[in-house]
């Protein structure tokens, strides 16, 4: 199977890989998006030594170091070791890369994958014997890449990206990895065997589970769309049944208030405002309602959208996650007496008008993550721009409301409005 599109990104990891020095990349991105796969593929392409080591979930600090000593016995072929610590840890990591012998134009990789687990998102010491190994062995020689990961973004930005402790300006490189666009979307799936592949099933598709590689993998391609989602998600043992409850959970330390975030903006297509939020059960106006909004928009959950011509505090929040919508519609609310007696009920789902009017909404939505894609086919793509809602109360019934779905603001003094 051949490696789908990425190509911005593997110049990245290539030139740092090239680069005269040591070299310390962050890449972060949503959950299942296919960090670790692009980080794979780029390592199998150089074929030099490496170290690789991966976090856990919600696991205890004894069971991080035991796997991280099991990594250092397999890779070096030493003895497993037995710390106590994670500066012992990297000490003898340290120690073993001293001994290995690199050929010319070569560097000794290290991917670290899950990283904000093995930190288990608070200070037990990983970070400091991270920065302490870089500070004081790794960029001092020129010979290794450093590689690490993550889904908890918000994390990896605070911790890594933007330290302003022991590892601020460290990193040399970094990569936010987004899902598949329609284009990507469509040529991984005729990759991984799907025949016959319209555009309008790529949408359908691509409104239920987005560009995420990993619940794409998931698809059959002998089975139609409606096939494939009730086998998903409308069956006792759906795969992506559980996805959800585990999306929030294990990215954000305090995910009870992304997740009720995330159910009233479930319920308002165009958004809602931050003073709206606020007004909310359970959620409140200040920095806890702030940060958690950042978390999210950092995760790729939601994007922050602009009325035209009007204040700041207009801004709007809106999900943009297809997943998040279609599950939050169709799936959240489902009982499993329900699927088992009717093995069909998605098909019932499909054929609704509900359904058709949910595809418009979720259509618009695609439209927003596209704008780029729109410009171009505009012919505008050089053209700075900047992208709005607008809508106006009418004065029938103040209940209804004119409305621009995508206003594009230009800097030659052009505005496009877009029907979606």
């Amino acid at each position: 199977m051949n490696f789908i599109a990425r190509e911005a990104e593997l110049k990245i990891l290539d030139k740092q890989y090239n680069s005269k020095s040591s070299s310390f990349v962050a890449v972060y991105g949503r959950r299942r998006v296919g960090k670790t796969e692009l980080i794979d593929y780029f390592i199998q392409t150089k074929n030099c030594p490496s170290f690789r080591v991966t976090g856990a979930y919600d696991t205890t600090l004894k069971s991080h170091l035991d796997n991280f000593a099991n990594k250092l016995s397999l890779t070096f072929g030493c003895e497993k070791y037995d710390f106590d610590s994670w500066d012992e840890a990297f000490f003898l990591l340290q120690k073993n890369i001293l001994s290995v012998k690199l050929q010319d134009d070569c560097k000794f990789t290290i991917f670290i994958d899950e990283l904000p687990w093995l930190a288990q998102m608070k200070n037990n010491g990983f970070k400091s014997a991270l920065s302490l190994f870089w500070n004081d062995f790794a960029s001092k020689r020129d010979d290794i890449f450093l590689v690490v990961c993550g889904s908890a973004t918000s994390w990896i930005i605070n911790h890594i990206i933007e330290d302003s402790g022991s590892l601020a300006n460290r990193v040399t490189g970094i990569i936010h990895l987004n899902a598949f666009n329609l284009k990507e979307t469509k040529l991984f799936l005729l990759n991984l065997g799907h025949k016959g592949l319209s555009n309008k099933t790529v949408v359908d598709y691509f409104m239920v589970l987005g560009g995420v590689a990993h619940y794409l993998k998931l698809l059959d391609p002998k089975n139609s769309f409606v096939q494939n989602i009730q086998l998903l998600f409308f069956t006792q043992n759906g795969v992506l049944r559980t996805e959800y409850n585990h999306l929030f959970r294990s990215l954000f330390k305090n995910h009870k208030v992304h997740e009720t975030i995330v159910k009233y903006l479930s319920t308002s297509w165009s958004g809602l405002r931050m003073v709206e939020l606020g007004a909310k059960k359970d959620l409140q106006v200040g920095a806890v309602l702030s940060g958690a909004l950042r978390e999210l928009e950092e995760s790729g959950f939601l994007v922050k959208r602009f009325k035209y011509g009007q204040s700041k505090r207009d801004t709007l929040y809106s999900l943009c996650d297809p997943f998040i919508y279609f599950f939050t519609k169709w799936v959240n609310d489902t009982a499993l007496i329900s699927l088992q007696q009717n093995p069909f009920y998605f098909q019932k789902i499909f054929k609704s008008q509900s359904y058709k009017s949910w595809s418009g909404f979720a259509f618009e939505n695609i439209c927003h993550s596209h704008i780029l894609q729109i410009k171009y086919a505009l012919s505008i793509g050089g053209v700075i721009t900047s992208s709005h809602y607008w809508s106006q109360p009418t004065k029938e019934k103040e209940k209804q409301v004119a409305q621009i779905d995508i206003l594009l603001k230009r800097d030659d003094d052009v505005i496009n409005m877009i029907e979606c």
